[in-house]
């Protein structure tokens, strides 16, 4: 055999084989970053609930308290008798409307107890400060409160070793407290916490621990031993009244390898099939399964590309205006105000590419769920006209709320506020021509329904039903030079059809009409 030949044989067969290998590598390491970030994301997920099942332990502390605490007394015998008697409470206080302390008695110190200096002694600075005094003032509490029943609150404060906490009550003039039995309370938190279980998926190489305001680990389960000085995969800090602690998560890289060598098997495959391609050629049933499997994969790097591009616009307005913020903070309060407001709409549109990326995500992997809670429909709706405020006046389009869904009811907020804004953004981009945008809320029974209406160019009667499709954008002039991932309207029925309802897009004279109807039942009714 010749050499010239040779070179040329050996060329065809090392090429591809090079190419394959090429691009193997680019996929591997593409997947392993997928597999990591869908990792965090379920460690993040896991830590959340571990934190929302550490408030409701405190709640229901909390609930135990104010039972001990009342009927309300400024008695001191009983207040010490309950005292002795609370295994949740190591001291209680009461102060009347001028501030000052009823009980312990502080103007009559031979009559108090050794237990009772102690805690003043922790609680001083509270006092002095009237911190206590100033939280649960009417005006304080009208101010804060989520509804008109509430009348006690939590009071953080750090001594000695750590967080400290107080629960107080408001009874007409006074002001009734409780020093929480710190001992106790973190055996009841820890006591609410799993223990080790090996079989399960995300702690097989994995530990969570809880840590404290100073860094101290209070609880850990798991069976992965950190090493020194590693850091946590995912790491979130504790709502109020846990604020200051965190929870942490420490995860092996081993828990990524069976992904990863499924990865690697498709790509080596996917490098033979060049390979055949290269030497002998592929029929024609092998090259119609390569062009349906490459069109698939077109549709996903198309997918990417253009949620690269609505994230690199804003990132990169925000920079930009940052930048000149910086260089400007000594101007004019009204010019940094509006670099300020640039940077606050385009975050809040990063968030919604973001939040759509995510559930669409958890819609592919089968997870995507709801998280009911009591709340009023109206609310959300106000902070979604809130937050588009800056881009519908800059536009030039009128909004009419017609509000009628201001009976407090049980649904997921962050979902409706999710399907809403995705509504409001598309009249933003494609209606906006009409200059009108009409927002309706109705309640009938336990069924919510929602109408965001725009006087734009509409969609054609060919269209109506595949707008709802994932990745389907209508071809059109309309959507030349608006951007887009074509899953908002797709994210936005499926959240609806989990609030037992659906969102349909109605026939109307002019532009768009979309109806969306949610099934909300009363919060007595879903508990």
């Amino acid at each position: 055999m010749k050499p010239k030949l040779t070179i040329v044989l050996m060329l065809i067969v090392i090429t591809p084989l090079a190419i394959a290998g090429w691009l193997g590598v680019r996929i591997v390491r593409d997947e392993q970053v997928v597999v990591e970030h869908q990792f965090r994301e379920l460690i993040e997920s896991r830590l959340r609930s571990v934190d929302t099942e550490l408030l409701r332990r405190m709640d229901e502390y909390g609930r135990t308290v104010l039972t001990e605490m009342t009927p309300f007394t400024v008695d001191r015998d009983e207040l010490r008798r309950r005292t002795r008697e609370s295994p949740y409470v190591l001291q209680y206080y009461v102060v009347d409307a001028e501030d000052k302390l009823l009980f312990p008695p502080v103007g009559t110190p031979a009559e108090l107890t050794s237990a009772e200096r102690q805690s003043l002694l922790r609680t001083r600075r509270i006092w002095e400060s009237g911190a206590v005094v100033a939280q649960s003032s009417p005006a304080e509490v009208s101010a804060t409160a989520t509804s008109s029943e509430q009348a006690s609150d939590w009071h953080v404060w750090y001594w000695g070793n750590g967080l400290q906490w107080m629960l107080w009550a408001r009874e007409g003039g006074r002001v009734h407290a409780a020093e929480i039995n710190r001992t106790r309370l973190l055996a009841e938190l820890i006591g609410s916490l799993p223990e080790t279980d090996v079989d399960e998926p995300e702690l097989a190489e994995g530990r969570i621990r809880l840590l404290d305001s100073a860094g101290r680990a209070l609880y850990q389960w798991g069976s992965f031993e950190a090493p020194e000085g590693e850091r946590p995969v995912a790491t979130i800090a504790l709502g109020a009244p846990l604020g200051g602690w965190s929870l942490e998560h420490h995860a092996s890289g081993a828990i990524f390898g069976s992904a990863v060598a499924g990865s690697l098997l498709l790509n080596l495959t996917a490098g033979l099939a060049v390979l055949a391609v290269a030497v002998v050629g592929l029929t024609y049933y092998f090259y119609r399964e390569q062009s349906r499997e490459m069109r698939e994969a077109a549709q996903r790097v198309s997918f990417v590309n253009q949620v690269s591009h609505e994230l690199k616009t804003p990132l990169t307005n925000i920079r930009m205006y940052a930048e000149l913020l910086e260089e400007d903070v000594d101007e004019q309060d009204d010019r940094s105000r509006r670099h300020l407001g640039v940077i606050v709409t385009e975050s809040q549109r990063l968030s919604r590419l973001i939040g759509n990326v995510l559930t669409f995500g958890r819609k592919q992997r089968g997870v995507l769920e709801l998280h009911r809670r009591p709340g009023i429909v109206d609310d959300v709706l106000h902070s979604v006209l809130r937050h588009f405020g800056p881009a519908l006046d800059a536009l030039g389009i009128q909004v009419d709320f017609a509000s009628g869904a201001r009976r407090r009811v049980s649904f997921d907020p962050d979902a409706v506020e999710q399907i809403v804004g995705n509504l409001v953004s598309n009249v933003e981009k494609y209606g906006a021509s009409g200059k009108h945008l009409a927002l309706v809320s109705r309640q009938h029974g336990d069924t919510v329904e929602i109408i965001v209406a725009d006087q734009g160019p509409g969609v054609a009667s060919a269209e109506r039903q595949r707008i709802f499709e994932s990745f389907y954008r209508v071809s059109s002039s309309l959507t030349e030079g608006v951007s887009g991932a074509g899953i908002g309207l797709a994210i936005s029925r499926e959240l609806a059809r989990l609030h037992g309802g659906d969102l349909e897009l109605e026939s109307s004279g002019r532009g768009a009409r979309l109806r969306l109807t949610l099934e909300c039942p009363s919060p007595e009714a879903s508990v």
